[in-house]
């Protein structure tokens, strides 16, 4: 698996190398984590969209020839040395950089620390890519708040550590390097504190800052470049001295099960119609939702990681499921197209659960907009005046023939809204609407009654004439709610970071309350 090749699209002619000059800050667009990735060969720099699932492909400086990333070639000059670094020793530094060839605007963000006399210069992003977050699924939760539970609960005993593994996690990640990395993670008390205050930092200012943080020395292998009595690191190719304080790991998920062949027919089968013989890997496009099963394991070779121990790991296994070997009359055939286009994105895109319980907000998958509402929600949600929060998300309604808005502007994807139920510490209780809204002048909705309702019925009311009126809260039928005795609030929405519009929301929560008390 690690021989195939994995492609990007490629603004360079064939055999041209185009070195990596710069990697710029993730962003989202279109429901997706991308990075902006700057080639220059010849005298042009091109900047080429990629998923942020890419990341432990680039190493910065390195040449890549045909959009091949899994496989680059090292610039002159360098040397490959060991080093440590020690906690006590590290920097954090930024500036302003120009990047060459291109008028896009960049900040370089760098630790800087001493070693063998030499000043070292370590970019944030290699540590991202290389210590804290080497595969797909880590980097993604970067982006999120106290995401774990969502995919794992962890129970500790003497010298063990349990992982019960929910049908959120992929399977491909329960390999075993995967598992010693997530592992060493979770186990080290800094590290750990490191990794989920970037999701905090970055909730509220969309950039990936952090601390150094480590208490505990840590080797490692890398390629620098000298210049002036200085090393930069192009790129980590080795994490070493990596320390689990445990002996025992054991794993369950619900997709380790004991295969038992079965003479019975399979109820079906799939089969690729299109796949090339000479096909040699797979073509990564930004514009295509969600993963590819088997981008981390092409790349999770590019980097070696050594543990001072290595624990067991035990595999649980539920219950036995049958291997079905053989097709009948009524095996069900599927033919599809097998393009080997794909995508590093996350899980996810439209594939949400569907439903109206309401849940935690961490269990809440949400995309784009509504996935900044759920982090608004979760700041909130830490104020003392807070109990809890439960949310859900869904689908607008149909309403009355073809209504556009139940659709975004592609015409395809339906559009969402999410539910928030918000309790208080004096036992009142508010309901949120936060519907999708591209481009669109749509305000939030507050709504409370010091009176039982059926919010279901309320709800269902207000997203239909939502729909039928074309996206717009009408006055018509926001007096159709308020003669039901629910008091009804639009809340505006800003531009400002998390934590800025988590206190608006809240203070319009006060200020709704004191109106109730009258």
């Amino acid at each position: 698996m690690s021989k195939q090749q994995v492609k990007i699209a490629w603004p360079f002619a064939k055999g041209e190398k185009a070195q990596l000059i710069w990697i710029g800050e993730p962003f989202r667009c279109d429901h997706k984590m991308m990075i902006k990735a700057y080639f220059r060969s010849q005298g042009r720099t091109e900047g080429i969209l990629m998923d942020w699932g890419t990341l432990p492909c680039l190493a910065i400086q390195h040449y890549y020839t045909d959009g091949i990333i899994t496989a680059s070639q090292v610039p002159k000059g360098v040397q490959e040395i060991d080093m440590t670094i020690y906690p006590n020793s590290v920097k954090y530094h930024k500036r302003p950089w120009s990047i060459q060839g291109s008028s896009d605007s960049a900040t370089s963000r760098s630790f800087v620390f001493s070693f063998d006399g030499k000043n070292v210069i370590l970019p944030v992003i290699e540590v991202l890519r290389s210590i804290l977050a080497p595969n797909g699924f880590l980097l993604y939760r970067l982006f999120e708040s106290n995401s774990f539970p969502q995919f794992f609960t962890e129970t500790y005993e003497p010298n063990k550590i349990h992982l019960s593994f929910s049908s959120s996690y992929e399977l491909k990640y329960t390999k075993t390097g995967f598992i010693y990395q997530l592992v060493w993670l979770l186990t080290n008390r800094d590290l750990r504190q490191v990794y989920e205050n970037i999701a905090f930092t970055w909730l509220q200012e969309k950039a990936l800052i952090f601390e150094w943080g480590l208490t505990q020395s840590i080797t490692i292998t890398v390629r620098v470049k000298e210049n002036n009595n200085s090393w930069t690191v192009l790129q980590i190719v080795n994490v070493k001295n990596k320390y689990i304080p445990y002996k025992h790991i054991s794993i369950s998920h619900p997709e380790i099960q004991d295969q038992v062949k079965s003479n019975e027919a399979k109820k079906y089968t799939y089969r690729a119609v299109n796949k090339m013989d000479d096909e040699e890997g797979l073509t990564l496009d930004e514009q295509v939702d969600g993963s590819t099963e088997d981008f981390d394991l092409v790349q999770m070779n590019q980097l070696k990681h050594e543990y001072t121990l290595v624990p067991k790991i035990k595999r649980i296994k539920s219950s036995s499921s049958k291997q079905r070997t053989k097709e009948d009359e009524n095996t069900k055939k599927y033919y599809g197209n097998n393009d080997s286009m794909r995508s590093t994105a996350d899980s996810g895109g439209q594939h949400l659960a569907r439903g109206l319980e309401h849940q935690m907000l961490h269990e809440i998958q949400a995309q784009g907009e509504l996935n900044d509402f759920i982090n608004v929600l979760k700041v909130m949600e830490q104020h003392p005046n807070v109990v809890e929060i439960r949310a859900f998300t869904d689908v607008l309604p149909e309403g009355l023939g073809e209504r556009k808005f139940t659709k975004l502007s592609d015409g395809v994807t339906k559009r969402r809204y999410v539910i928030a139920k918000v309790h208080m510490t004096n036992g009142k209780q508010f309901n949120i609407i936060e519907v999708e809204r591209e481009n669109r002048s749509l305000s939030m909705l507050i709504l409370s009654s010091p009176n039982t309702h059926n919010w279901n019925a309320i709800y269902h009311c207000l997203l239909v004439n939502l729909v039928n009126s074309n996206g717009a809260w009408t006055s018509q039928t926001l007096k159709i709610i308020e003669n039901r005795g629910v008091i009804v609030m639009k809340a505006k929405h800003s531009s400002k970071g998390i934590r800025h519009r988590s206190n608006i929301l809240l203070n319009k929560l006060i200020l709704k309350n004191t109106l109730l008390k009258h």
